[in-house]
């Protein structure tokens, strides 16, 4: 029949207290099937008494909310100054569009001035006037010169004659000749300054047109740096605002890390004490149980005993001399 070994293997006695306390702690007072849950102790709290009952693992903790930091008063304030300023340019815009309408009308009133066609509206309407008092006093003197003409030849005894005749005639011609020169050169004069009026007026259109329209520049780079210049601003806030949004999140978080760390304080508690029990100390008893050897396992026993004393009194030789 075989021999069967039953071996037990324990740990020392105040070891495996401990891992039932230990165990008790973390899943609650053991109860067998059917048994009610021990009562309350006297001056136990209701937390205490469920922490017993329950143990660590059976009471839920409450898992503290992540928080977000609202946002601060800088952000607030840079949000709205960056709506407020939303479309603030646009004044300006429309400024320099009217601005720049204008300089080039009036580069376009320059161009038209230039037209040959006008160049009668720039001149001087009191030219013919003068030209018309001119040839008036040409006329006064030439009569003038006719009748002392005509008196030499009364004197002379020739008036009336061939040579009186052509005398009066050189002098008309040549008054002819004096009058159309005037007018000429009344109107040739009067022509050049109006294409130098011209060409004067139309450089200042020109001239006003470009300070026109580069003030139309002037005028939307206004708006546009008015606008660069507040959104420096609003990036500034933007920053200051998220510098102490992010302090606010980092208090909050801080809080949450803490709340945690205080739940799971009693599980780090049980932890350390289970590395304990597992590894320190190492001290252990052992059991062993096996049944009573039969009367055969006995003589069997003795015979092999026998035998392992013959071989070491060196085989037949050795009974021999205990014999003899």
């Amino acid at each position: 029949m075989a021999e069967e070994i039953v071996q037990y293997q324990r740990q020392a006695p105040f070891i495996e207290q401990r891992a039932e306390q230990l165990l008790a702690s973390i899943y609650g007072v053991p109860l067998a099937p059917g048994q009610t849950p021990p009562a309350q102790l006297e001056g136990e709290t209701d937390e205490a008494y469920q922490l017993r009952i329950k143990g660590l693992a059976g009471i839920p903790q409450a898992v503290p909310a992540q928080q977000i930091a609202p946002l601060t008063q800088a952000q607030l304030t840079a949000i709205q100054e960056a709506q407020a300023g939303l479309g603030a340019y646009q004044p300006f815009l429309q400024q320099a569009q009217q601005t720049v309408g204008a300089g080039l009308g009036a580069i376009g009133a320059g161009v038209q001035t230039l037209d040959p066609s006008q160049v009668g509206t720039y001149m001087d309407p009191y030219q013919q006037q003068v030209t018309q008092e001119a040839l008036r006093e040409l006329d006064r003197q030439a009569a003038i010169q006719s009748q002392r003409t005509a008196a030499e030849g009364v004197a002379a005894g020739a008036f009336g004659g061939s040579r009186f005749g052509v005398r009066e005639a050189e002098e008309a011609r040549n008054l002819a000749q004096v009058k159309s020169q005037r007018i000429f050169e009344d109107l040739s004069r009067n022509y050049l300054q109006a294409q130098a009026a011209q060409r004067a007026t139309s450089q200042q259109l020109g001239q006003l047109g470009v300070q026109t329209l580069q003030a139309g520049q002037a005028q939307a780079g206004l708006g546009q740096m008015g606008q660069q210049l507040a959104g420096v601003d609003i990036n500034r806030l933007l920053s200051v605002g998220g510098v102490q949004q992010q302090q606010a999140q980092n208090v909050m978080e801080a809080a949450r890390q803490t709340e945690l760390a205080r739940q799971q304080e009693p599980f780090r508690r049980a932890g350390f004490a289970s590395d304990i029990l597992r590894g320190v100390p190492t001290s252990q008893i052992q059991y062993t149980s096996q049944p009573s050897p039969s009367l055969f396992q006995q003589v069997a026993g003795l015979g092999i005993a026998g035998l392992s004393t013959l071989g070491a009194l060196g085989g037949a030789g050795g009974i021999s001399s205990l014999l003899g």
